[in-house]
């Protein structure tokens, strides 16, 4: 399978345009955080498509690659796809069939799986002579869909309320102090081993910023992805 490939997370940096990596490096530092939540409400979902300038479906779609990613930035170039065979762009008319079924046929009560639903497409695209789309791209697909949606249509409403944010305007902070938020980015450098000089990975640098001042309280570099159990035990 095309996900069990070693990925070189260094191919391709050294050319990519400034403009480029700039764009992406933003895109981190707002959708990493999110990548790492269980949920992503929409709440957090517009908030992050209006930093960056893009649609609520566009964000959904930079989370699932982000969480499919190696946690580099590079995994958020703009345009990128990520390769890889059925992650391009299919047909009009078998882009058509995968909409029209997911509408359908996978977003109903009865939970087809993806192999299920994989195969009803195969036959309509057969049945049309149209190419066959693979499954890893049907999946891609499904992955996009809004998730509340998704789990509102095939597990109704009462599921799909686990997914909702709570809303509301949040309280004013008057006070240093009053409100602290932690924020993950990636580090824009290459640890590698001190013996033979081999790649590690970039990373994680983790913030404790107060929100009235702005000011830094603490911070924490670590390879490890970013969750609480790491942080508490290293205070």
């Amino acid at each position: 399978m095309a996900t069990d490939t070693p990925r070189i997370p260094e191919q391709g940096v050294a050319t990519l345009p400034d403009e480029a990596w700039e764009r992406a490096r933003r895109r981190a530092e707002i959708i990493s955080p999110l990548a790492q939540s269980e949920t992503v409400g929409h709440e957090a979902a517009d908030m992050a498509a209006q930093a960056l300038g893009l649609s609520r479906r566009q964000v959904y779609v930079l989370i699932r690659r982000a969480r499919q990613g190696s946690g580099l930035v590079t995994d958020l170039v703009p345009g990128q796809s990520g390769g890889g065979k059925g992650k391009g762009r299919l047909p009009e008319p078998v882009e058509r069939v995968i909409h029209e079924l997911l509408q359908k046929r996978f977003l109903t009560k009865q939970k087809r799986s993806l192999a299920a639903f994989h195969r009803e497409v195969t036959q309509v695209c057969k049945a049309q002579k149209l190419r066959v789309p693979a499954r890893n791209t049907v999946a891609l697909r499904i992955a996009s869909l809004d998730p509340r949606k998704v789990i509102r249509r095939r597990e109704g409403q009462d599921a799909a309320r686990d997914l909702q944010g709570v809303g509301g305007e949040p309280p004013a902070v008057t006070a240093p102090l009053e409100q602290v938020q932690i924020d993950h980015t990636v580090i824009d450098l290459i640890v590698v081993d001190d013996r033979d000089r081999q790649p590690i990975g970039r990373p994680y640098l983790t913030l404790a910023i107060d929100v009235f001042t702005r000011c830094v309280l603490g911070m924490v570099v670590t390879l490890e992805a970013p969750s609480a159990p790491i942080y508490c035990s290293q205070r």
